[in-house]
């Protein structure tokens, strides 16, 4: 039973609400909220009106009000305008300036070109081509610094005299890129020692560099404090890579990072009128904000607000004249519900690892939003942990055939893990509204992985220590392999301690100088027959964001041959050179998952309720936790009935599955409730297994178990053509695949030592505690007709559940399907139920007085002393 404390936590942490698709394709995923974390605060978000491409003034007052301001449709509050060139234009820019502040808005200006007569090219565009065919390229001339430090405060000056204050003044829009239009090209040394020698002549907030990228060498160039001291903002555009180390230390020293300019046109290689796609562009464009805010970056603006391509269409390429995009509604939920907010931390628990998002709370902390991005055809459920107690909030969802659909979220029972459903192809904010505090947890957990890389063993010492990864920061191109550089066997090679079917590298952080991508990735291998192998996996594509786990399929589903050993990884990608930190690199057999916890147990600790909830967990350990009771009964609430908790020696608690030290009073097992993976052997006063039998199927333990009254079991031995099977009279021996017979729930019981054999196998037969799909060439049991051993066929591997078992041929066999021999007769179904209807109505003798528990037809026995004939 529930003690009263857990069963009174887990009222109150567990909350769900159904909103949006059904589950028929539903998976599971968590998102914890960790308030503790801060990152930067959110200034807000907006896009760019008016220049000559759009001509001045081309969007309406209505549509400007539609999209900035507090009360506008979709809440943008940062709005960029294009400085004109040349004091006689500047009063082309004056009407949408004074809107803007009339609501509100944040507004910054940005100069493409200073006069052409200051250039080294005496023109306004960045470059063009003189008569001889040489590029001619602008730059301004030194001698003309201190002018254009006056033109600029001039054009604050002339706004500020119309009763508009700018909020930033731009130096250069991209003054990396040549251009044919107008521009200027300055290097980092130069403009930052514009700002440090002419900066105070301009009595407005400084934005620079405004670079094509978000780069170190211009973020470095500002960092010195004459020049960091005169700059207001560093901005820069997200068409490059977003390089953080160098931003975040003006950061770190006070300054905002903000995004100023980003498009995506379409696709120019898809010939249609509009070749807009939302399972493409909706999801380019969603993720390109969510990257631009969890590397840190204060603001995001958009380039032209009214375009096809932006957030409000202008009636070309199908969109409709002043509508809303796809596009400014996903904005618009960053608008709407993260300005003014502060990015916290989060941490996904996502076996799919297809949902992408981030996490921001309030000043006061009372709210949290959570922003949601599923590009899959699947919706989720999904359990956010919050840092709080709740019983109300909002769900708001875009996708292809919603805009920012809003449902309420109401909890009968105050709950900080609330549950809801996120639909299938979309873009959702969750909002959840602080109602209580959350004690917090003296107790910490993190992810157990018992077979990391640096634990398993290496055949040759020259092999080298390079392929203990967990934990390192590494460099991965065509020229620098992971886990090793050897391709061969001359070095030895990582022997691996048991049959696995995945190496799961953690990526904490990935970063790279071009792509974020390995292509043509190949695994080098030792076979099991002990030869040097390679296996080409193709492209990984990765997530910049880092936070994920990169997995490779070694099974023999892939790796035909098997797999016993480990080389290296190599890369064939020239245009990427990828810097990774990497958390545990480890080996695993499906998808079981373990925690480790330290301090002082906490019944709401967010990693323990994770792990209860998860059906993939398999073990808790909490023998390095003071505080834990004799009395929790952690099985009771748990998803899956077969998971293991570790407690200290001294704590005897009696409940289901828990071991104290290395004994367990009673373990109890089940089949279909989950896998079974026990990292530590141990002894159990009680050990039972139970299942529901309607015929054969195959069976293993991981103790010896007595054979319940109505079961039999039998050892199987394979040939080239039949399968013959012995009765078992006595008990089952642990860690032996057996095939079973009967009808009804069953219980087997056992004692003893508990163990998980490495390297499962006996005659050939594969035990299975942990699901996994039976390899093409291997054979599972069928009871269609004849009861037999049928070959699985590549495409169509079925799963084998734990506690079963298939045959994987030491050799090469060809038959499609063998036969199962009891006696040396073949069973059929037919004969199964037979044999059920005979056992049910009593026992049946041979002639010689000697009990007969496999009848055959057409033979004379003996059954209630009479003679009978099947």
């Amino acid at each position: 039973m529930m003690t009263s404390r857990l069963r009174f936590f887990a009222l109150l942490c567990v909350g769900w609400l159904s909103v949006g698709l059904g589950h028929a394709q539903s998976k599971s995923a968590v998102i914890r909220v960790n308030g503790d974390v801060t990152y930067q605060k959110v200034t807000g978000f907006g896009g760019f009106v008016n220049s000559p491409q759009f001509a001045y003034n081309h969007m309406s007052t209505a549509e400007i009000q539609k999209l900035w301001g507090a009360n506008s449709e979709m809440g943008y509050n940062i709005m960029r305008i294009f400085l004109p060139i040349g004091k006689n234009a500047w009063s082309q820019s004056r009407e949408t300036a004074k809107l803007a502040k009339q609501l509100g808005v944040k507004l910054f200006a940005s100069p493409w070109s200073m006069p052409a007569e200051w250039k080294t090219n005496n023109n306004t565009n960045g470059y063009y081509v003189d008569g001889n065919g040489v590029e001619q390229v602008g730059k301004l001339k030194p001698e003309h610094y201190a002018d254009y430090a006056n033109y600029l405060n001039d054009y604050v000056v002339y706004l500020r005299n119309e009763g508009v204050e700018l909020d930033g003044i731009s130096i250069q829009n991209e003054p990396d890129y040549k251009v044919t239009y107008a521009g200027c090209m300055w290097t980092p040394a130069e403009i930052a020692g514009f700002v440090r020698d002419y900066g105070h002549l301009i009595t407005c907030p400084i934005i620079a560099a405004e670079g094509v990228g978000i780069t170190n060498n211009y973020a470095e160039a500002f960092l010195p404090d004459e020049v960091f001291n005169k700059l207001g903002i560093f901005g820069g555009h997200q068409y490059g890579a977003i390089q953080t180390s160098g931003f975040q230390q003006l950061q770190a020293k006070g300054k905002e990072v903000w995004m100023t300019e980003f498009l995506i046109n379409w696709n120019a290689d898809q010939p249609t009128t509009r070749n807009y796609n939302w399972s493409i562009d909706a999801f380019s464009f969603a993720n390109a904000v969510n990257t631009a805010m969890v590397s840190n970056i204060n603001a995001w603006v958009h380039y032209a607000a009214k375009r096809y391509y932006g957030m409000m269409g202008d009636g070309q390429y199908g969109t409709i004249n002043g509508a809303i995009t796809k596009r400014g509604y996903i904005l618009s939920h960053f608008a709407k519900y993260v300005t003014g907010y502060t990015r916290v931390g989060h941490e996904w628990r996502d076996e799919t690892g297809v949902l992408k998002g981030s996490t921001y709370q309030s000043a006061d902390g009372n709210t949290v939003t959570v922003m949601v991005i599923n590009a899959s055809n699947s919706s989720y459920d999904l359990t956010v942990d919050l840092p709080f107690y709740t019983i109300s909030g909002n769900h708001v969802t875009t996708s292809e055939s919603k805009n920012m659909a809003a449902v309420a979220l109401s909890y009968s029972t105050e709950t900080c893990r609330p549950k809801v459903v996120v639909d299938a192809s979309s873009i959702t904010t969750l909002v959840f509204t602080k109602n209580s505090d959350r004690p917090a947890s003296q107790m910490s957990g993190v992810a157990k992985h018992y077979n990391t890389i640096d634990n398993q063993t290496v055949t040759n010492a020259a092999f080298g220590t390079s392929y203990q990864l967990s934990g390192k920061t590494v460099t991965f191109d065509v020229n620098r392999k992971l886990i090793s550089a050897n391709t061969d066997l001359s070095n030895g090679y990582i022997s691996l301690n048991d049959q696995y079917n995945q190496l799961v590298l953690r990526v904490e952080t990935i970063t790279s100088a071009n792509l974020y991508s390995s292509a043509n990735t190949t695994l080098y291998y030792v076979n099991d027959a002990g030869v040097a192998k390679s296996f080409n996996y193709g492209e990984f594509k990765f997530n910049s964001s880092g936070n994920f786990d990169w997995i490779f399929d070694i099974s023999r589903n892939v790796l035909t041959d098997g797999c016993s050993g480990i080389l290296g990884i190599g890369n064939g990608n020239y245009s990427s050179i990828l810097t990774i930190k990497f958390g545990d690199v480890y080996f695993r057999m499906g998808n079981e998952q373990a925690s480790e916890f330290s301090g002082i147990y906490s019944n709401g600790d967010s990693h323990l309720l994770d792990g209860l909830e998860n059906i993939a967990t398999t073990s808790l350990d909490f023998a390095s936790v003071s505080g834990v009771s004799a009395n929790t009964d952690w099985s009771s609430s748990a998803a899956n009935k077969n998971c293991l908790y570790y407690v200290p020696s001294d704590v005897a608690n009696s409940h289901s599955n828990v071991v104290s030290g290395s004994a367990c009073y009673q373990l109890s097992l089940f089949d279909n409730s989950g896998n079974f993976y026990m990292p530590y052997t141990f002894t159990a006063t009680n050990a039972s297994y139970t299942r529901m039998l309607s015929g054969y199927g195959m069976l293993v333990l991981p103790f010896d178990a007595a054979i319940p009254t109505g079961v039999q079991a039998y050892t199987l031995q394979a040939g080239a053509t039949e399968i013959t099977a012995t009765e078992i009279i006595d008990q089952i021996p642990a860690n032996t695949p057996v095939m079973i017979r009967g009808r009804g729930t069953f219980t087997f019981v056992g004692n003893g030592d508990v163990s998980t054999a490495p390297f499962l196998k006996v005659n050939d037969f594969r035990g299975v505690y942990v699901a996994e799909k039976a390899p093409a060439g291997s054979y599972s049991i069928n009871i269609n007709g004849v009861i037999s051993f049928n070959r699985v066929v590549k495409g169509a591997e079925p799963t084998i559940l734990p506690f079963n078992a298939y045959w994987m041929p030491g050799s090469a066999i060809s038959a499609t399907s063998l036969p199962v021999l009891i006696d040396g007769v073949q069973v059929t179904k037919v004969d199964q139920y037979m044999r059920d209807a005979i056992e049910s109505e009593g026992s049946v003798y041979d002639l010689m007085g000697r009990r007969v528990y496999h009848p055959q037809k057409g033979v004379v026995y003996i059954k209630d002393g009479q003679r009978i004939i099947f």
